[in-house]
């Protein structure tokens, strides 16, 4: 536990407090864990992790994408894309989808909303 502690010098509430203002985004990478766990203890192989976990990457990296509201799940190389964006960060999301290795097509389900900035953030409280 003191190597732990060493590497990662934060309390235990300030954990717990990161993790409750992140909540949406540690659900979803926590689903995305438990998928993957589940498709390889199957046999059914880590390709369509390794997709997700590249595009859910790329989406995070990008600026434009960061805040976004967007679902990402990869079955069988299809990316399952669900959400509400502006249409600009819309193109964004499908631009990069599309650029993934691993993802061979898009099941875009994602609706168009006119906020502000094109982003709806995820309210902390």
């Amino acid at each position: 536990m003191s190597l732990f502690r060493k590497l990662l010098p934060f309390s235990r509430i300030t954990i717990v407090l990161w993790a409750w203002r992140n909540r949406a985004s540690v659900a979803e990478w926590f689903a995305f864990a438990l998928r993957a766990f589940s498709s390889a203890s199957s046999g059914n192989g880590l390709d369509d992790a390794k997709a997700e976990f590249r595009l859910r990457a790329n989406l995070a990296r990008d600026g434009r994408t960061r805040g976004a509201l967007v679902d990402v799940a990869v079955e069988d190389g299809v990316a399952h894309l669900h959400g509400r964006l502006a249409p600009e960060v819309h193109a964004v999301v499908q631009d990069i989808a599309v650029g993934t290795r691993g993802v061979s097509r898009i099941d875009d389900r994602i609706t168009h909303t006119l906020a502000r900035g094109g982003l709806l953030r995820r309210k902390a409280g």
